[in-house]
């Protein structure tokens, strides 16, 4: 049901978009409508308005502009009407869906009752909670390396990393720092941040590859890629990546706008 809530919510934002453009075009439409009927086949038009009449006045041939015109807007007021109408039901049917949820019971249920109950179906702020309460060991840091501790209070290897968990944490993604994996072959592997995406509930991973200027480390990215799509772990779908050079940081604000756009629901 989630895929169909997805669809329907993408449905609404392009007819709303259609919406608004088709009727920025309407006010450069001609006044009144057209009529068509056939004589011997051929289409004959008419132009209809509070002065023509009923059967409206006939559309010479060299009025073909004027044609195309009310044709176009006769068609637009009736994408509009339906837009409308389509735009209405969606909108009824996503509020009846979410006040149905059997999410809302567990949200609507005293804190006493909950500690009290078993219930596979959760909110999802309290599927977050418990989430992030997971405890684990992550890498271990060598002893001379440099101590970057994030606004969450974890230590992180780098600068740019603890721009991205700061990012993360500020704008409220659940994520997990150095978090381990076991991938095919029992090959333990310690993606830089594993992210909650929600309301999917789907764990996927962002790597920062932070030397890109150094030929030993570009070949140990590619293999730590190279391992990710052995296990359908891939770039774009639930692997997303960030780079920089000593000549070309991390842009602040293309991850920014990166992470809005992946993590945080419309």
């Amino acid at each position: 049901m989630k895929i169909i809530e997805s669809i329907l919510r993408e449905e609404k934002v392009q007819l709303e978009k259609i919406i608004k453009e088709v009727q920025k075009r309407l006010k450069t439409a001609p006044p009144g409508h057209l009529r068509i009927t056939k004589k011997r086949n051929m289409p004959q038009y008419y132009y209809k308005s509070n002065e023509t009449g009923r059967n409206g006045r006939y559309i010479k041939k060299d009025e073909t502009e004027l044609v195309r015109g009310l044709a176009q807007k006769d068609y637009d007021i009736c994408m509009v009407k339906n837009a409308q109408e389509r735009v209405k039901a969606i909108t009824t049917f996503l509020l009846k869906y979410e006040n149905t949820s059997l999410k809302q019971i567990y949200r609507q249920t005293n804190q006493y009752r909950r500690a009290l109950i078993d219930t596979s179906v959760i909110s999802d702020e309290e599927y977050i909670k418990r989430w992030q309460s997971v405890e684990y060991k992550g890498k271990q840091f060598a002893e001379e390396g440099p101590e970057i501790m994030t606004e969450r209070g974890e230590r992180v290897r780098s600068k740019s990393e603890k721009i991205i968990a700061d990012k993360l944490y500020m704008l409220g993604i659940p994520y997990r720092y150095e978090y381990p994996i076991i991938l095919e072959g029992r090959i333990k592997i310690y993606p830089d941040f594993t992210i909650l995406r929600m309301p999917a509930r789907e764990e996927v991973y962002l790597e920062h590859f932070g030397m890109m200027g150094d030929s030993n480390y570009v070949e140990n990215m590619l293999c730590k890629l190279n391992t990710y799509e052995k296990n359908e772990i891939y770039i774009g779908v639930n692997l997303f990546v960030t780079f920089e050079t000593s000549k070309k940081p991390l842009n602040t604000r293309a991850l920014d706008k990166m992470l809005k756009k992946l993590f945080l629901p419309e």
